[in-house]
This record gives structure tokens, sequence and C-alpha cells, in this order.
């Protein structure tokens, strides 16, 4: 029997190695090629490609039969929770001795000694100690965009220096590519912050729209008219990525607050309408600071207090029996208020919705990362270390630049200067402005 799924190529064969062109390689029978662009990505514990190489072995396709190489490779790729993997390990595990299972479980420790990537950590808090914009120049809305009625964003990250100046500055990631850019970029360069008398890593994301924001509506007929979840389903990263930069959007425009609970199962289509905005509450009461997860009462009455952090300035100690007005939507809010937050003068109150991660962006960013795709991997390096070290070893020039930068500013001078060195030697534009603005 076989195991491995085909896939629907609807891409090009690309030169780095990614899941697309691995299956397609394995459905051409080339299955040398095969192996070695699966084996790439099992360092990413990118689970199907590990279940797949478990496949293969069991098989004997591109190599000899081998049971105990199979079970292990099944054996990881079920602990990444690939389901099918644990399904075979049941059954397969029947057919070996008890010699073979303790070389299993040998040669699963060594595999595991190999994965790069493991759990990301993508809820980091901002740094609120970074300088304030003190001028901030709006961004003009590009006229052919707006003749085509586009909307979109981009995401930037840029060194600004002692005198609060903005200097080096590139682009992290942006939705449409190749339109709003220039106009982002142009117009940060021109943003003032606070004078520190130090330098300082930022990063800041402008939002492009007409009208009154982002139509959920708009979004999903562009994911839907590219078949975006269906391929991204199917593994194609391209896909993957482009559906990430979509849920992003919507999810950053939405007035909603998201949790992504990895309890939930993924859902089998996405369903744009979690993105709507849900009407905000007020609350009936002051002298609150901090941070709290609230259940509420279809009158407004809070009734339970799920999570709640207090500053030492905050007058309540509890939340419990007290009111929101409005109209209530859902049965979950968050209330903020935090003192670290300039122009944080009013107590915020925002519907609080359970998701499943596969409605994450940042799900579908990991997913296209760790099936090959080197721009959501720039990404995910954005904000998780794992993934900037993974492409450090990769000789990257872009991570080679701002890690080099952030490592300046942290005072490991040398070992920063020697990466941005190398950025530079790779022709890697940025870098050399950020070499000029920290020598």
């Amino acid at each position: 029997m076989r195991y491995m799924l085909s896939l629907l190529f609807m891409l090009g064969t690309t030169v780095q190695a990614d899941m697309l062109s691995a299956l397609k390689a394995y459905e051409e029978k080339n299955y040398i090629e095969a192996q070695l662009q699966f084996a790439e990505l099992l360092p990413l514990a990118n689970e199907q490609a590990i279940f797949n190489l478990g496949v293969m072995a069991y098989q004997g396709e591109g190599q000899e039969k081998d049971l105990t190489k199979a079970l292990a490779y099944f054996m990881l790729a079920a602990e990444l929770k690939y389901e099918q993997a644990s399904t075979l390990l049941v059954t397969l595990s029947a057919k070996a001795s008890e010699q073979q299972l303790e070389q299993v479980t040998q040669q699963f420790e060594q595999l595991k000694r190999n994965l790069v990537i493991t759990a990301t950590d993508l809820d980091k808090r901002r740094d609120a100690s970074l300088p304030q914009p003190i001028k901030r120049v709006p961004p003009e809305y590009p006229i052919s965009a707006a003749k085509n009625g586009l909307f979109g964003y981009v995401k930037m990250r840029f060194l600004v220096n002692e005198a609060g100046l903005v200097t080096a500055i590139d682009t992290l990631d942006t939705f449409p590519e190749n339109t709003f850019e220039k106009s982002a970029v142009k117009a940060v360069k021109k943003w003032r912050y606070e004078p520190s008398g130090q330098q300082h890593l930022m990063e800041v994301r402008l939002d492009y729209s007409l009208g009154r924001g982002v139509k959920v509506s708009a979004v999903e007929k562009i994911a839907l008219g590219n078949k975006l979840w269906d391929y991204a389903v199917l593994g194609a990263p391209q896909h993957q990525l482009a559906l990430g930069t979509l849920l992003s959007l919507v999810e950053i425009q939405s007035g909603n607050s998201f949790w992504y609970d990895p309890e939930l199962p993924l859902v089998a289509q996405a369903d744009f309408s979690s993105f709507e905005s849900l009407a905000t509450l007020k609350p009936a009461f002051d002298g609150f600071w901090g941070s709290a997860l609230v259940r509420v009462a279809k009158d407004g009455t809070i009734t339970e207090q799920i999570d709640a952090t207090f500053e030492a300035k905050s007058e309540l100690t509890s939340l419990v029996g007290l009111t929101l007005k409005g109209k209530v939507e859902t049965d979950v809010y968050r209330i903020v208020r935090n003192s670290d937050v300039v122009g944080s003068r009013s107590i915020n109150v925002t519907p609080y919705l359970r998701l499943s991660r596969s409605m994450s962006g940042m799900f579908w960013w990991e997913q296209a990362a760790k099936n090959g795709n080197i721009d959501a991997q720039r990404i995910m390096a954005a904000y998780d270390k794992q993934w900037e070290d993974y492409l450090l070893s990769k000789d990257d020039a872009e991570v080679m630049a701002w890690t080099g930068t952030r490592l300046i500013l942290e005072g490991q001078r040398a070992q920063g200067m020697q990466l941005l060195e190398q950025a530079v030697a790779k022709n890697y534009e940025p870098a050399t402005e950020l070499k000029k603005q920290l020598m």
C-alpha cells in the first residue's frame, strides 16, 4: 500500500528545496532528489517531510526497505502531531522485533537532535523603553493603487540614531508586493523620534485602505479567487505565505482581539466572518489600570475574571460584578489600560474571540517557512530567534545585516560588525547604510 499523498502542482519548480518541489520529484519517481529535499526540511520540524521520509524508507523508494528507519521517522512525525504518523506507528510497530524497537528509539533520539526549530514563541511583549515618535509623516496613497481600489500594508524595520532620526530602513513584509513600499519608506524616513543618545532598532507597520478600512469581504474575495486556502492546505509554500499575509491583514484591521487556541482542531475552510469587528463596549467604572480577560453576561455584568493583572496604581482589585455598557455580542472581552503605553487615558474594551490556529496569519507563515519558503523564513526570523539562527547558519544576508545591527546595539560589537560586513559582501544594500551608521 502507498501512503504518500499526491499534490496538484500549480507552481513552477523552485531553485531552493521546498515541499512543493520535493513532492514533485517524488511523483516523478525521482526518489533520490525527493529524499534529499525532504531531508533538508527535517531540521525545520516539518512533520509532513519527516513522515514522507518514513514512507520512503518503509516502501524502499530510492533505498532498501528499512522498517527500523521508517518507524523512527514516524515516531518523530507523531511527536510533532502528524496524525497519520501516529496511526501508522501503532500498526507497523507490531511488525518489529524487540531489538528493532530498541534501535528505533535510538534513531528517533538522533533525529530529534537534528531539529533546529522547536516550539516558537510569538507572543513576546514589545519593549516599552524604546523612544516614542514625536513626528510622523503620513504616507501618500499611490495614485495607481487608489485608482484600482487596492489596499494593503507595509511592515518595516529601521535604525533610529542618537538624535532620533531614521537612517537605514528595509521592508520586512508587505501586501501586495511592489505597490506601497516606496510610499511607506519615503514617509518613515521623515519620521522623528525622541532623542535618546542611543541607537535603536525599530519596527512599524503602515496600513493602506480607502474609506473606513479594509473590507473583510474584499480580502475573502482575494483568498477565494486565488484558491489560497485550498492550495495552502495542500502544502504549497507560496500560497501559505500569501494566505498568512491576508489573514494578518484582516486581523490587524479588525477591532476584535483573538486567541488562537492550539487545542482547537484545524478548520477545513477559512471563516473570514470572524474578523468582522463586533461592537466594542465601554466600562461603567473607572480606576482600573492593567489588563484582564473577563466573562460577561448579556446585560453587560462581568461574571468571571478569567485572567487579570492589576498595576500598582489601579484603584480596583477585582472586576467581578462591575458593568460594561453597550451591545454584548460575545461572552469574553479584553479590558486594557496600561500606564506604559503613551496616550492610554481611557479603559479599552474589545471582544475576545477564540479561534483555531489555522485562522492565524502567523500559523500559515510558519507553515510556509517549515515548507522551505525563504520569504516566510525571514518573516519568522524577525519574531523568533530559532529562525534567526537557522538563517544565519545559511548565511542569509538580510538576517545577517539586521542581527548584526542588533548585536552591535546590545554591546557585542565585534560579532555584530562581522555579520554586517558579510551582508555587505553579499550585496545586501541596507547593510551598507547600517554599517555606515554604526561605525
